[in-house]
């Protein structure tokens, strides 16, 4: 077909729309291809969950005359990390441990069994342990026990379950239980209940053997522990002199879901906080004080009365009362530290010149601290306080992040009503606390901080700590005296001697014998001398 020449144009350009027309629909696609889409997906898993079973049983620490240590009867251990389940040694057997210092003096030994489980199965995580003790003995000497647990068993247990990955955890823990032990030959001691301390005082084979066995029982929304704690002091029967002192931890169960498993520090840490305890000799002191407050006529040291006021100057009526006062039992002397459980979610309330244990809310041991002295100044009634505390601490071996670091005036705050109040920063005094503490150190400083004169206590707060709450004195305010120019005196003017009138013919001459008495008062003297006179002038 012969086209003309406007045909073949005419086509070419058809062509071209057409050509156009498709690169237009195929750009179009590539379009929609490439438009934004706004809408997401995600995939979640359960988080890497911390958690630990861990059983110790017949953990002693001992402190003799010339040697010291630590062991372990048994150790069952499994976390996040190594799951599984563990029995030592079996169900049936038991391991004995034991510890001796320099020529058999000082011998510790027990029989224990651990188990420990902890398992992950998809979102369903538990953990349990189990801790079993027997014939845990003390030798003083390598010939005579001074204390046994003859046929007794001893056995403490946590569980720890969750079935949401760790959401939310149930924690169980069984307080520890067992039969009595004895001291010497015939003193029999019960186990105490959960969160109960039994004392311990009792002569045995020449020896006093005081102390305590305390039951220590803790279930957080994360974490359970149970344990079984005896301290006590081995001391010469007549003289009371120590010469070694022991803590041994009949059994410990614990568990936790959504923690890390706390140090081995923390087990040493029961130890100290065992050693802090109130002791028998000190309870019997106070009970005795009360018994004979008539008896006792020495005055109480300013030292160990705690007021609450906590002012250094008193009145004389205070001193007075305090004298007469002076046999009532102190809160210094008959409370040595407050028992503290480990674990605590609660603030601890401490004294003045008491060493108490800083443990952390996960049980962890921060060390110990005292609260010298407290002060509290202000420049007038009613203006805000410059509080000054002077502390001693002392603290752990552990290292890492969680220990106690460091002490800031920002680490208190005052306590209006109950409710804490922002502190401000102030400067003390006295030689500052350092900066930076190291491990196992003791430091004794001084650190401060501003409060409202109203209010009546502060709180301590450690980082990890759930705080220690101590009273606060009085603010003591400077006297100003006001100085005025003195009154003037005024002078009296000169008298002259008064004028005498010469006596008139008509009156009668005095007597230049006897004198008027200027006195009309009489007295012994005088009667006596008058009636001498009238005796001899009726004589005459």
């Amino acid at each position: 077909m012969h086209l003309t020449k406007r045909s073949k144009i005419l086509v070419a350009i058809v062509g071209v729309v057409a050509i156009l027309g498709v690169v237009a629909q195929a750009t179009g696609v590539l379009a929609a291809w490439n438009d934004k889409v706004w809408g997401n997906s995600s995939f979640t898993r359960a988080a890497n969950l911390e958690g630990y079973a861990r059983s110790t049983t017949a953990h002693a620490y001992t402190d003799r005359a010339i040697t010291s240590g630590e062991f372990t009867a048994t150790n069952a251990t499994h976390t996040h990390v190594n799951p599984g389940s563990s029995l030592v040694p079996s169900a049936t057997g038991w391991t004995h441990a034991s510890s001796t210092g320099i020529l058999l003096l000082g011998t510790v030994a027990a029989d224990g069994r651990s188990s420990a489980t902890y398992t992950m199965n998809g979102s369903v995580v538990t953990a349990t342990s189990a801790s079993n003790a027997k014939n845990i003995e003390l030798f003083p000497t390598g010939f005579a026990s001074v204390l046994n647990t003859d046929n007794s068993q001893y056995a403490a247990s946590v569980s720890c379950s969750s079935n949401n990955w760790g959401g939310t955890v149930s924690t169980n823990a069984v307080a520890p239980a067992g039969g009595n032990f004895r001291v010497g030959l015939t003193n029999s001691y019960a186990v105490p209940s959960a969160n109960q301390t039994t004392t311990i005082d009792s002569l045995a084979v020449g020896f006093r053997v005081q102390g305590t066995l305390k039951s220590v029982v803790t279930t957080t929304a994360k974490h359970a522990l149970s344990t079984l704690i005896l301290d006590v002091d081995i001391k010469t029967a007549i003289t009371l002199t120590t010469v070694w002192t022991v803590t041994v931890q009949f059994v410990r169960a614990e568990c936790g879901i959504g923690e890390p498993l706390p140090s081995a520090g923390v087990q040493s840490a029961a130890a100290r906080m065992a050693r802090l305890a109130p002791s028998s000799s000190s309870t019997e002191t106070s009970e005795s004080a009360a018994s004979s407050s008539v008896e006792s006529s020495e005055p109480a040291s300013p030292d160990s009365e705690f007021a609450s006021s906590g002012s250094e100057s008193s009145s004389a009526a205070d001193s007075e009362s305090k004298g007469s006062s002076s046999a009532t039992p102190s809160t210094g002397e008959s409370a040595d530290a407050p028992v503290l459980k480990e674990g605590t979610t609660t603030p601890t309330v401490v004294e003045v010149g008491s060493r108490f244990p800083v443990i952390a809310t996960d049980g962890a041991d921060l060390g110990t601290a005292t609260l010298q002295k407290i002060e509290s100044t202000a420049p007038s009634d009613g203006a805000q306080a410059t509080i000054a505390v002077e502390m001693t601490v002392t603290t752990s071996d552990a290292e890492g992040d969680g220990r106690l670091s460091s002490i800031a005036w920002d680490d208190f705050a005052p306590l209006v009503g109950g409710v804490q109040q922002a502190a401000g920063q102030a400067t003390a005094e006295g030689p500052p606390l350092p900066a930076h503490l190291e491990p196992g150190g003791t430091y004794t400083g001084w650190v401060a901080f501003t409060a409202p004169s109203a209010a009546g206590s502060a709180i301590w707060t450690p980082s990890g700590t759930s705080g220690f709450t101590f009273v606060l004195p009085e603010p003591t305010v400077p006297v100003t005296s006001t100085t005025s120019q003195p009154a003037p005196v005024a002078e009296a003017p000169e008298t002259s001697a008064p004028e005498t009138s010469e006596p008139t013919a008509d009156a009668p001459e005095a007597d230049a014998s006897e004198p008027e008495d200027s006195d009309p008062v009489p007295t012994a003297e005088k009667a006596g001398s008058r009636s001498g006179s009238e005796d001899s002038a009726d004589a005459e």
